[in-house]
This record gives structure tokens, sequence and C-alpha cells, in this order.
């Protein structure tokens, strides 16, 4: 099974085996009670989630003592892959995007998205490849398309992207 890491729980919360937990990518994800979670190595099902904002509280069948919470506390959260609900088409997970290989319209590689930069208008992604790293906004007139099946995304390099590109 692939598992998607989503964020971490900290510490205990409380006697009854509360956990705090905090996304690592609030926009992308919404945990659920009744979801089924992997917390380090071992598998749990979410009973119940309380708050608005992170940090959220979550109880999780078989965790119900301090004790047993505390034993968790600093681990990663994972969600398996087929449990994340389907997305309309043009939206895109960030898990989804990190390691595509990117090429610009005329089909030079450029390398992979390593990193997804959130600058509140829009994303930006990280290229890194062949020692050198390009930023390319998410941006409808420089994105052209990204092709999960294939692994890739193809933009338009336009001007004055690149220090390269006449301005």
């Amino acid at each position: 099974m692939d598992w998607i890491p989503v964020g971490r729980v900290t510490r205990t919360h409380g006697l009854k085996g509360e956990l705090k937990f905090y996304p690592s990518e609030q926009d992308d994800v919404t945990v659920q009670s009744g979801q089924r979670i992997l917390l380090g190595e071992k598998e749990f099902k979410i009973r119940s989630v309380r708050g608005v904002k992170s940090p959220f509280i979550l109880k999780f069948d078989g965790i119900d003592s301090i004790e047993a919470a505390n034993s968790f506390a600093g681990q990663e959260v994972q969600i398996a892959r087929e449990d994340f609900k389907q997305l309309p088409e043009g939206d895109y997970y960030r898990f989804e995007i990190e390691g595509l290989k990117v090429f610009d319209d005329t089909g030079k590689y450029y390398g992979v998205i390593e990193e997804i930069i959130a600058t509140g208008s829009n994303d930006v992604y990280a290229v890194r490849g062949e020692g050198k790293e390009w930023l390319v906004p998410m941006i409808d007139s420089v994105v052209q398309s990204i092709d999960l099946e294939q692994g890739k995304l193809i933009f338009h390099c336009v001007e004055g992207l690149f220090e390269d590109t006449p301005v």
C-alpha cells in the first residue's frame, strides 16, 4: 500500500489517549473520523477529530490512555493514497506534483519538481536539475499541462521567467 505523509502528532492531550496533530499541508488534507492512518509503523483508525484549526486533537481506536498515546508522540501520520478524495479536474494534491519531470513547450528537459512554495496568490514550483534551480509559477500563462500518468509538467517559457530569457 502507498502511504502519503500528511502531518505529525506531537504530544498527548488529556489522559484518555488523544494526540495533537499538525497537518503538513493544511489546504490539501483533511483527516476525518473513520479514516485509516499509519502512525509510525502501526495502522489505526481515527475515532474522532476535534478542533477547527491546527493543532487538531485526534483520538485513535486502540489508544485509550496517556501512556499508550505517549509512545506515538512525534510520529508521522500517513494516509493511504487510495483514501484521498477525488479532486476536480485541474486540481492536484501536492504529493502528486512533487517529483514530476518538467519540460518546456519545445521539449527541453529542466529537472524535477522538488518543492512547492506557497506564495499566497499562486504556488511556485522549485525545479532542480543539472546543478541548477528554476522557479516556475503555477499560473495559466506559464503551466500548459500536467500529466500525472506520464509524470510530467509542460510549461511555456514567457519573457523574463529565467535570466537567459530576453525581456
